[in-house]
């Protein structure tokens, strides 16, 4: 008995140890803002349940763009991800800074307008992981908070490379 206490606690300090360095004590940063530039995202439509093989598939293959686009991974979803149940329907792939590039088979370009509200949470040093579990309910309680309303059609994710990862919501 003694052995599987100790075993349990090992395996808490581990578990522990590696929500840490994976950035999970860490707080984002949530702010209300107006886009300023356009965001050119580069990917393909999926419409579908998230629990298919389809959007998985997509996923890899932004992922696999990366190397040659250089972009972030980014996705946009246009009707909200927790209330949609069964049917997503969104835009995978990266965010690039133009248009310029040629794109991988099955790729087009997609973009965000400039001149849109909406809430930003981000956050620095934490994994892709873990990161979408923070942002949106930062995001979404600064929403409630201040008594906004999302517009339900505009959640924006983005990765970085570096561990920088945000989320924006439309605000009406």
């Amino acid at each position: 008995m003694r052995y599987l206490f100790l075993a349990i606690i090992l395996l808490t300090v581990a578990a522990a140890g590696v929500y840490v360095y994976l950035g999970g004590n860490r707080e984002p940063v949530v702010t209300l803002e107006t886009i300023t530039a356009p965001v050119y995202l580069a990917g393909q439509p999926f419409q579908g349940a998230v629990t298919g093989a389809g959007f998985g598939e997509l996923f890899r293959q932004a992922k696999d763009a990366q190397a040659s686009l250089h972009g972030d991974l980014a996705n946009l979803y246009l009707n909200d991800p927790e209330t949609a149940k069964d049917t997503v329907t969104a835009f995978i792939g990266l965010a690039l800074p133009d248009t310029s590039q040629a794109l991988p088979a099955g790729f087009r370009y997609r973009v965000v307008p400039a001149g849109q509200r909406v809430v930003a949470a981000r956050l620095t040093g934490v994994s892709y992981l873990l990161s979408p579990n923070k942002l949106y309910p930062a995001a979404l309680e600064y929403l409630e908070k201040r008594k906004l309303s999302s517009r339900g059609d505009f959640y924006l994710e983005r990765f970085g490379t570096d561990d920088a990862s945000e989320v924006w919501i439309g605000v009406k």
